[in-house]
């Protein structure tokens, strides 16, 4: 039996987009293609020769004679790649960030625009969320869209639109729904991700998922197929996390997380649940454990409270709790309401600030950065 794999979706080719053709007729979709680029990167390994690529390194170099410089050699041919982004100010693109992870060279191409732009920069990016942020030279000025970031969280069932350059296709727009509103990421709480079954391939990573009326509601990331094609399930980045991080990595230069220090999960205790439950008292999340020395313990949380509410928020699963985090910065205080031992009690916590977390993105190791 073939097993499930998460796939980055990136391609390994790379052609030049089209040119937007004229069309009386009004067009729903304008902005959002005039606001979607391809991202096409080149990486270029390299091999260094201590001592110059024709010397014995077994050797050592002669006495009173300083060893040559290091000769480093580039690999040909380089490993091109495609992906995709979206405007979300006049010089500024959101994308994923393993899209330009390792890049020797970026270049972009607009809707309408038929030459490549060179001297981009990457401003900034959080492994984590897997989001980047590229900036676009002074020059040449471009006519181009910019998309909004949706206002409201989409619900499971809403009709969405996959904007981007799946398997080599340029600017292709596919539709489908929310098939679920939360999927975990392994490796880090903080994430999570929107499920669609709109068609997302090869080189639709970081092009945006839009709703109805064309604004962003999340980033596409990751397909999970046996075949490294659609297969049905495509996941994105959501809206409130991407437009966090974009903020962040433009204001600060990276991605700052508060801290609650606390690690929760659902009650495993069932007589308790059930009496919780049939008692009308519907929270199920239990403190598991606390950082030692971190804001929920230092303000008297204890592990085996069961967390009621946050900000006068009912929350029941973890992700509700850290979508109330997506909103806070270290120094916030957010309220925290607990049930223990057959009472309640409100605490209000001053959040701490999140060292930064080593995740690996799509095999790669975080000092691969």
């Amino acid at each position: 039996m073939k097993r499930l794999l998460f796939v980055a979706i990136l391609i390994i080719s790379i052609s030049f987009p089209a040119i937007a053709q004229e069309d009386t007729r009004e067009w729903k979709w304008e902005n959002a293609f005039e606001s979607v680029v391809l991202i096409s990167t080149e990486q270029t390994s390299f091999l260094k020769f201590p001592n110059g690529p024709n010397s014995n390194e077994s050797l050592p170099p002669p006495l009173h004679i300083d060893p040559p410089e290091p000769e480093v050699i580039p690999l040909f041919p380089p490993k091109v790649a495609m992906g995709t982004g979206f405007f979300i100010d006049e010089r500024h693109i959101v994308t994923n960030y393993h899209v330009v992870q390792n890049a020797t060279s970026i270049k972009i191409y607009a809707w309408g625009h038929p030459y490549e732009i060179n001297g981009v920069i990457v401003v900034g990016f959080d492994v984590e969320s897997d989001i980047a942020v590229l900036k676009l030279p002074a020059t040449p000025t471009i006519d181009h869209g910019i998309l909004k970031f949706a206002t409201e969280d989409p619900l499971i069932g809403d009709t969405v639109f996959a904007l981007g350059h799946g398997t080599g296709q340029m600017w292709s727009l596919t539709t489908g729904i929310i098939g679920y509103d939360t999927r975990p990421n392994q490796q880090s709480s903080w994430v999570s991700y929107l499920q669609t079954d709109a068609v997302i391939n090869s080189g639709n990573s970081g092009g945006p998922l839009l709703n109805e009326q064309g604004d962003v509601i999340g980033v596409n990331t990751l397909i999970i197929s046996p075949t490294k094609y659609y297969v049905g399930y495509g996941y994105s980045v959501p809206t409130a996390l991407v437009e966090r991080v974009a903020n962040h990595i433009l204001e600060f230069g990276k991605h700052i997380k508060p801290s609650i220090g606390i690690l929760m999960g659902i009650i495993e205790d069932q007589d308790l649940f059930y009496e919780l439950r049939d008692s009308g008292k519907e929270h199920y999340l239990e403190v598991k454990g606390l950082s030692e020395g971190g804001a929920a313990e230092q303000y008297g949380i204890k592990q085996g409270d069961i967390i009621v509410s946050i900000d006068g928020e009912k929350v029941q699963v973890t992700n509700q709790v850290i979508r109330i985090l997506w909103k806070k910065m270290p120094g916030d205080t957010i309220s925290i309401k607990i049930y223990r031992n057959g009472r309640y009690k409100t605490y209000n916590v001053v959040l701490g600030k999140a060292e930064p977390t080593q995740v690996r993105v799509f095999g790669k190791d975080p000092e691969q950065n």
